[in-house]
């Protein structure tokens, strides 16, 4: 196609609207917006476990056996193994560096 006919074509896609999805030309993601704390200590809690389950994240894969009556303590039911506790510390640093991103694009 001639790039006459593909810029015809985009201005007519830019204006329909088909079904759930529009057709836009620039990016969705430059147009979020999230909402800002009015109280600005509201997260110091939910920062604080977050950085308590980080805490407990790490020290499980490098001390997995330092930490398995603590393990075995908080999952009662079931027994703490060391595969589960490496689980829960790789699920914490993934946890922390979501969070830790959400929290980068509030700051925007």
């Amino acid at each position: 196609m001639q790039p006459v006919e593909m810029a015809r074509i985009r201005a007519y896609l830019d204006q329909r609207y088909f079904g759930n999805f529009p057709f836009h030309s620039q990016s969705v993601f430059t147009k979020m917006a999230f909402p800002h704390s009015r109280v600005p200590m509201d997260n110091l809690i939910f920062c604080i476990l977050v950085q308590l389950n980080l805490i407990f994240g790490v020290a499980g894969l490098v001390w997995p056996d330092k930490l398995k009556p603590v393990f075995g303590i908080l999952m009662f039911p079931w027994p703490a193994s060391d595969r589960a506790i490496r689980t829960h510390g790789i699920v914490a640093i993934l946890g922390y560096v979501i969070v830790l991103g959400k929290f980068l694009i509030i700051a925007r």
